[in-house]
């Protein structure tokens, strides 16, 4: 039952990921840094965007593998099908029409939800996705400030998609400076909050 929970806990944080990331590509303005490093391979490699985020994937999964594999779990697969679900509700159902500066106060909005919702779904230690998975592994292992390891992945990832010929947008540099710090203050407070919640489940 307390797995379970566990679970469920982690859903709702990716699913809060999935929305962020909706309501930010809705606005024109463009999600994390991620976005930018899958538009860059794909116009340089002959593969789709969905394509070149499965491939980002597996390159993190498999250097989590080698770094710190306890950072994986069943949750590693079920996160980005649910962040995937709430993503794609959120960009058929949503339309925002509106002036320029209130898409860059829903694209930080979005943002923040991001680096909550994967904070949410980290604190529950079922297993992380990808991405995240590595910052983690990359701060347990070098002892380095999670906030700090996760804007210097965005920072590569931007760069590197830039390079390659991504679009330059708002959303990812918003992200590059939010998610980190959002993501380790949210995983450390859902922690805490999350022991006391477990000891009321039942086994």
């Amino acid at each position: 039952m307390k797995m379970l929970f566990r679970y469920l806990l982690s859903i709702i944080g990716s699913s809060i990921v999935g929305i962020g990331v909706g309501l930010c590509v809705v606005t024109g303005l463009g999600a994390d840094a991620l976005g930018v490093l899958w538009e860059g391979l794909a116009g340089r490699l002959p593969i789709t965007v969905g394509q070149a985020s499965l491939l980002v994937t597996f390159i993190c999964l498999t250097a989590v593998f080698y770094i710190n594999k306890k950072e994986l779990g069943l949750a590693t697969l079920l996160n980005p099908i649910a962040t995937s679900i709430f993503t794609d509700i959120m960009i058929r159902q949503v339309v925002i029409d509106s002036p320029y500066l209130m898409k860059m106060g829903i694209v930080i909005s979005g943002i923040a939800l991001i680096g909550i919702g994967s904070g949410i779904a980290a604190a529950t230690n079922t297993g992380k996705e990808g991405y995240i998975a590595l910052s983690f592994a990359l701060s347990d292992t070098w002892k380095l400030d999670l906030a700090k390891v996760r804007m210097g992945l965005d920072t590569l990832c931007f760069v590197l998609g830039m390079l390659l010929g991504g679009k330059f947008m708002l959303g990812p540099i918003f992200g590059v400076i939010l998610i980190g710090p959002l993501l380790k203050l949210s995983s450390q407070y859902c922690s805490r909050m999350i022991a006391p919640l477990m000891e009321t489940v039942k086994e």
